[in-house]
């Protein structure tokens, strides 16, 4: 019992802490003041909760149909820790260095926000916070929590947390901006950029181990 519980609690604060790091909610603020500049009151006001609202349902679904996706094309956990260990590495690099590499959104998906009269869909529910890190992230923790009810709980429970903290970022963008400025928002974006890189690489160790050892496969 004792080994089953401290296995949930490790799980637990992998799960929050790696969903947490790739959405970045405070790193989300100047992405969201600039995808909303010059999009009328009335408007504004409902894009927090409808980019939220649509970003969980995206990642949530990701989530689901991921695990299915990849038991139908036979593909391991293991590889799939590998590969997205990896993926998330290159994200992490463009948190840490500020430069974008296209895992998180495109050049264009950033310049055509500007044009957007409705950004709530698209960009920022989509990709800003549901993008491709968000829902393979969401993806390999499903896939780790192998079918425990418990762990499933916690990665939708951490999921929602993060999505709960988009929304109250997002909701208090200006004064957050005012606060910390742009300068603090990047060194929040840099920290979880390390925080990330170590979680990447952990992911990476995992994978090469569960295809040496099968049987013990470790959590994040």
């Amino acid at each position: 019992m004792g080994r089953a519980m401290a296995s949930l609690l490790h799980f637990s604060a992998a799960a929050v802490a790696t969903i947490f790091t790739m959405i970045d909610p405070f790193g989300l603020v100047p992405m969201y003041l600039a995808a909303v500049s010059g999009v009328p009151a009335p408007v504004r006001k409902r894009v927090p909760l409808k980019a939220a609202v649509i970003a969980g349902i995206v990642v949530l679904l990701a989530g689901v149909a991921g695990r299915v996706v990849l038991h139908v094309l036979g593909i391991t956990l293991p590889a799939f820790s590998i590969s997205g260990g990896a993926l998330l590495f290159l994200v992490a690099l463009d948190m840490i260095f500020g430069r974008p590499t296209g895992a998180r959104e495109t050049e264009t998906e950033r310049s055509e926000a500007i044009t957007r009269s409705d950004p709530s869909v698209f960009p920022i529910a989509f990709p800003m916070i549901a993008g491709p890190g968000s829902i393979l992230t969401v993806i390999l923790l499903v896939e780790l929590a192998k079918g425990e009810p418990l762990k499933l709980i916690v990665v939708i429970g951490a999921l929602l947390l993060a999505i709960a903290t988009c929304y109250l970022t997002m909701l208090f963008a200006e004064r957050l901006m005012r606060l910390a400025g742009q300068t603090g928002m990047h060194v929040l974006t840099r920290l979880a950029g390390v925080v990330l890189a170590a979680l990447a690489v952990q992911f990476v160790l995992n994978g090469i181990t569960g295809y040496i050892h099968p049987e013990v496969l470790p959590t994040p």
